[in-house]
């Protein structure tokens, strides 16, 4: 009778050891599992904040370029660089490009204003600055419309890449094909290229009050014409700039997005990391 009791007691202990284990082990995991939702919470994703260091290096990025190329100096506003750059990070992203060079024309200016700046991108260097005529029926001295309609006589803004050279009725000339859709992309069937013009000259401009203008193709000073389009031929960048919202809003060569991830990948991740102190100035200044 005792050796039964002994053996009823022992039991007992036995199924109190193992529920109380359980219990400890069950209370364990608890805490375990509230000290790692506790964690998550004190110690948010850092992805956010990546992201918003990345865009704030790029931005840095582009100021710094601005003031090593002195644009300021050399009167390329600082809106017109910034959203030239970033349409050609992107075409370049995309592989559609063979040189690093980046032609812009800043058509919010007057055509008597020297409103054509060529860069070396790779080098970072402001090679040259021109004069660039605009097409008869975009407006007089100032652009005030573009078409990307046959027969329009007018320029079209957006993205090009330069092609070809070839002579024509205007000696040596270019091709230039633009790849903004329902901005340029009839340029080439509107035979919009680069060429040399007789009107493109300072004696003009200072006879009528303005550039003589072409029927829409980006107009160079006659003597200048190979010498140019020798160096930007064959595949550079060459964008034509407008205040114009909708295109600014929709052009598929303008997502920040895409140019600060290429830049990410491709440009910080190559650069020494130097806290940048650039500070540009973005108001226009009037030539």
């Amino acid at each position: 009778m005792q050796r039964i009791v002994l053996s009823g007691s022992i039991a007992v202990l036995v199924l109190l050891f193992f529920g109380f284990s359980k219990f400890f082990a069950t209370a364990s995991a608890t805490n375990s599992s509230l000290e790692s939702a506790s964690k998550v919470d004190a110690f948010p994703s850092k992805e956010p904040k990546t992201i918003e260091n990345t865009s704030i290096a790029f931005e840095n990025h582009i100021k710094d370029m601005y003031q090593k190329l002195k644009l300021k100096k050399a009167e390329l506003d600082y809106p017109a660089f910034k959203t030239a750059y970033v349409g050609y990070l992107n075409l370049q992203a995309k592989g559609e490009l063979k040189k690093e060079i980046l032609t812009i024309l800043d058509f919010t200016k007057s055509s008597r204003f020297e409103r054509m700046w060529i860069i070396d991108m790779e080098n970072q260097k402001l090679v040259r600055r021109e004069l660039v005529a605009h097409g008869k029926n975009s407006g007089h001295d100032m652009v005030t419309s573009f078409s990307n309609k046959l027969h329009s006589n007018q320029s079209s803004m957006g993205f090009y890449v330069t092609d070809s050279p070839y002579i024509g009725k205007n000696g040596i000339s270019m091709l230039i094909n633009g790849m903004d859709k329902g901005y340029n992309c009839q340029a080439r069937n509107r035979a919009v290229v680069m060429h040399g013009a007789n009107y493109v000259n300072p004696r003009t401009m200072n006879r009528n009050g303005r550039l003589g203008r072409s029927f829409g193709c980006p107009a160079v000073e006659m003597h200048k014409a190979q010498e140019i389009i020798d160096y930007v031929k064959s595949g550079s960048c060459l964008f034509i700039y407008f205040k114009d919202k909708k295109y600014l809003n929709t052009s598929k060569w303008l997502n920040l997005d895409k140019a600060t991830t290429f830049f990410a990948e491709n440009i910080q991740h190559n650069a020494v990391d130097v806290p940048s102190t650039a500070s540009v100035t973005t108001e226009n200044t009037n030539g």
